[in-house]
């Protein structure tokens, strides 16, 4: 038996093994996660990342450096999305043409082509391409309407956000002492703001935040800009749809289809914000600011909480 051989047949152990060492899991035996009641199986993950292994040489790479968590988490993490987005789309009532469906993986030069270099293969690339296609059909129908109200500011680094977060989460009314105290840039510019209204027309660098997941009443942290390493802390305090300005009637199609998805996955997300999302403790923790599965809650990409109105006396 050949070494290549050799290695494939072991990876069915070493995912097996993966799989059995869970410790203490969700509620249902067998799950790899629950979303909202329904569980994701651990042999579907399972089997999803035998596949994985054997077509992908980077996922091969990690195997051999012991990395197999990472693919499996991937994995997992495709696999609550779509339920995300399943979910997502039965509130909008949205259908996707099946032959819209085909029709972008012909283009994509058919199943085996769209899903290369990726966690997809020929049997998950049709649904992964209608999540797809139900998230830009998510994003056009917010791209121009929607609009939400922020308290913000901004910090030096994603360790200083989360823990203003995390004290705003506890009192709210931290908020307004957070952003009168907070410094201005070189230039002078305020680096903080109360009640400012965004929409993602006019701030398209911010179309792919948690800003546009979260529920009014949500304090967030999270990383703005990796070259820069400038952090946001936000409070978002209204949801609501406006009138387009004239001329943003297109802009859906104008828009690289990408980002309009990505826009969507968190117009998603916010449509299933009471889904619970509950983990098998092996395969670590769901992070909602990326969103993915994430090893442990110290890896989490920023924070998103209810926050607290303290009653004064």
């Amino acid at each position: 038996m050949s070494t290549v051989l050799k290695r494939f047949s072991l990876v069915g152990v070493a995912v097996a093994l993966l799989a059995t060492g869970c410790g203490t899991g969700p509620a249902k035996a067998g799950s790899a996660a629950i979303v909202g009641g329904e569980a994701i199986k651990l042999q579907t993950v399972q089997d999803r990342t035998v596949t994985v292994l054997k077509k992908e040489p980077a996922a091969q790479q990690w195997h051999e450096q012991g990395k197999l968590d990472q693919v499996s988490r991937l994995v997992l993490t495709d696999e609550i999305t779509h339920k995300i987005v399943e979910h997502a789309a039965k509130r909008e009532n949205i259908t996707v043409d099946e032959n819209k469906v085909y029709d972008s993986i012909r283009e994509a030069g058919g199943a085996e082509a769209a899903s290369k270099q990726s966690e997809q293969d020929p049997s998950t690339i049709h649904r992964f391409t209608r999540d797809i296609l139900t998230m830009g059909e998510l994003a056009r129908r917010n791209l121009s309407t929607l609009q939400i109200t922020v308290d913000f500011l901004f910090v030096k680094d994603l360790k200083e956000a989360k823990e203003k977060a995390q004290q705003v989460a506890a009192d709210s009314s931290k908020m307004k002492e957070f952003i009168e105290s907070a410094p201005r840039n070189t230039s002078g510019a305020a680096q903080s703001g109360s009640n400012q209204k965004v929409r993602v027309t006019e701030n398209p660098t911010l179309a792919t935040t948690p800003l546009w997941a979260a529920k009014p009443g949500t304090v967030i942290a999270f990383q703005l800009d990796e070259q820069a390493a400038t952090s946001m802390v936000a409070l978002v305090k209204e949801r609501n749809t406006v009138p387009a300005v004239p001329g943003e009637d297109d802009l859906a199609e104008r828009v690289d289809p990408k980002l309009l998805a990505d826009f969507g996955k968190r117009i998603a997300q916010y449509l299933a914000a009471d889904l619970a999302i509950e983990l098998n403790p092996r395969y670590g923790v769901w992070d909602p600011i990326l969103p993915s599965v994430k090893p442990s809650v110290g890896e989490l990409s920023g924070f998103m909480a209810a926050a607290a109105t303290k009653n004064k006396s």
